[in-house]
């Protein structure tokens, strides 16, 4: 069997287009070289692995990828397409390969990154952590390089980054729809009742939006915080009068749109995010 070579794009990867039309990457060691001379039919025993709807932005760094770190890449994509409760987006292969790359050449310069997201990911996501330690590991394995333990949390935060809502399953995209609106709504009271405008760009703000798309997550499918130590939200909450506000109205909303309460634990992470956000120079006496 055979598919159509459209377009090489390097020795190990190939534009084809399958039985079925569809345009996918090929990917296979030196695949360029088994292509038969004066024809575009390639043999699928030269294709290790297929990318299918890749962005041009993805495919521009492809000749930046080692073959290696790329299979490595798509190894941890699959276990973590079978380990995750939500869908991934196709770019998620190539978005780890790119990740783990510059995580390689920053070790071999002798650069550490610290990580603020670490105690977030540790308590929010423990199955991405997880997934990310493991390739720190396969890493240390398959490549012979000890990366720091702290990269399993940037490998997080990339499967994190590449959450996809499939549309049409179950309603997805209305949820996804959903979801955004409450985010926005949430954002408007912190904005009311900081007299602020809130960068949507930010850095904060990206923080904020993932907390509570998880959060919204987790009350759809009944899973719960580890509880965090008795009296933290109470003493936080006495010291942020404003954002305590704001987390007030939050809280209505969500059980408004979904009958849900919160726990301290969820109230507290919550909170947290919402101080970052509406941060100012007076928070301290907010």
């Amino acid at each position: 069997m055979l598919v159509k070579v459209l377009k090489r794009l390097n020795n190990n990867a190939v534009m084809c287009v399958d039985s079925s039309g569809r345009q996918v990457v090929a990917f296979g060691k030196g695949i360029a070289f088994a292509l038969p001379k004066d024809s575009d039919e390639l043999p699928l025993k030269a294709i290790e692995r297929t990318f299918y709807d890749i962005d041009d932005h993805y495919l521009q760094l492809l000749d930046e990828i080692k073959p290696q770190v790329l299979s490595l890449a798509a190894d941890l994509a699959d276990d973590a397409r079978n380990e995750l409760p939500y869908e991934l987006s196709p770019n998620v292969a190539l978005a780890l390969a790119d990740h783990i790359s510059f995580a390689l050449e920053r070790h071999r310069h002798g650069i550490s990154v610290v990580m603020p997201l670490a105690y977030d990911v540790n308590q929010l996501y423990p199955v991405e952590l997880a997934l990310g330690r493991r390739a720190v590991a396969q890493i240390s394995r398959d490549l012979n390089v000890e990366l720091p333990s702290s990269e399993a949390v940037g490998i997080a935060m990339c499967l994190i980054n590449a959450m996809s809502t499939p549309e049409g399953a179950d309603g997805g995209t209305d949820l996804a729809r959903e979801d955004d609106a409450l985010i926005e709504d949430i954002a408007r009271i912190i904005e009311r009742r900081y007299g602020i405008t809130v960068d949507r760009q930010g850095f904060e703000y990206a923080r904020f939006a993932t907390h509570v798309r998880y959060l919204l997550q987790r009350l759809r499918t009944g899973e719960h915080l580890t509880e965090s130590a008795p009296g933290m939200y109470e003493a936080m909450r006495e010291q942020v009068h404003r954002s305590g506000e704001c987390l007030d109205e939050a809280c209505a909303l969500l059980r408004e749109r979904c009958g849900a309460e919160l726990s301290d634990s969820e109230k507290l992470y919550l909170l947290l995010h919402i101080v970052r956000v509406g941060r100012t120079r007076h928070e301290a006496s907010a």
